[in-house]
């Protein structure tokens, strides 16, 4: 036994093959995380962090493999690799989501309705504060107590029950979530031959992760092409956009897919990225340099970020 390197709470902690630790943790889940991804932690990151991880366990999603940076050795068939900036780009940036994924998380973790939650720092996890600090989890408890989502004293020793109100945005949230639902990822990409290779792989890791792929030059159709276009990514859940030979379609088909609030997976084939337009190179990229490496971190990448 050790101490979880994220919550800090008692864990099984084992060293692994690769500069990282496996932990698990009742709190944080099952997780792998490197010495170096560690070291660039502070200590409103760690918290972050926790409560990602926290959410991931309790919804039951995909163990993840935690870098610095995405490394080229590394496969796990029971942890999908993901970049720290990945992971925590998952936090919601604003505070009605975060409302909602709390509330959620308290749905999950009540054993019936009417269960009665202490509030204390036990589960500040739970609710998407940034700083892991007592008066942001009260006001975002208070927030949920004066929507009536949530019923009691939102004060740290006091009781709070998810409320019938609170049930029904849940399964509210839930059917939004349902209809949303897709099980098809749009491909942008330069459809040159010599990309034939790097298509077929793209498609295995989608096909591979449980969705469906579309290439828009593979499907027959009698309407203009970029209506075609703007009618799969609307229902697509979410788009693969591989940079390389920077065409002016793919720019705008990740640019369409982002406006729609559709998750957007960066891909350049390592050849092309200096030439990346400066709007998305803020992005972070998969880069590749061969087929293989290309399935096997796209394959990882779907399954640490798409819910």
């Amino acid at each position: 036994m050790g101490f979880c390197k994220v919550c800090e709470k008692q864990a099984r902690v084992t060293n692994t093959a690769y500069d990282a630790k496996h932990i698990q943790c009742d709190e944080c889940g099952d997780f792998i995380i490197s010495y170096e991804a560690l070291d660039k932690l502070n200590e409103e990151t760690k918290h972050i962090l926790s409560v990602l991880l926290r959410e991931r366990k309790i919804h039951k999603r995909s163990k993840v493999a935690i870098f610095s940076d995405r490394p080229v050795e590394v496969q796990s068939d029971s942890h999908s690799v993901v970049t720290l900036k990945e992971i925590l780009n998952a936090f919601p940036r604003n505070v009605s989501e975060r409302i909602d994924r709390t509330l959620l998380n308290l749905v999950t973790t009540s054993n019936h309705p009417g269960d009665k939650i202490k509030v204390s720092m036990e589960i500040i996890t739970l609710i998407f504060t940034k700083t892991g600090k007592i008066d942001e989890m009260e006001f975002l408890l208070s927030q949920l107590v004066s929507d009536k989502l949530v019923q009691g004293s939102p004060y740290v020793n006091g009781e709070i029950t998810v409320s019938v109100k609170g049930w029904n945005r849940v399964a509210e949230l839930q059917s939004q979530l349902n209809r949303k639902e897709s099980d098809q990822a749009f491909i942008a990409m330069w459809f040159d031959p010599s990309m034939n290779s790097a298509a077929d792989a793209i498609m295995r890791a989608i096909n591979e992760a449980g969705y469906k792929a579309i290439r828009i030059d593979k499907k027959e159709h009698n309407n203009k092409i970029d209506d075609e276009i703007i009618a799969e990514i609307k229902k697509s859940k979410f788009v693969v956009a591989d940079f390389t030979g920077h065409r002016g379609g793919v720019y705008f088909e990740a640019g369409f897919g982002m406006g729609l609030g559709k998750p957007v997976i960066w891909i350049c084939r390592e050849d092309s990225l200096g030439d990346l337009h400066f709007d998305t190179r803020q992005y972070s990229h998969i880069v590749w340099k061969n087929e293989n490496e290309l399935y096997t971190d796209l394959l990882n990448r779907i399954r640490a970020t798409i819910d």
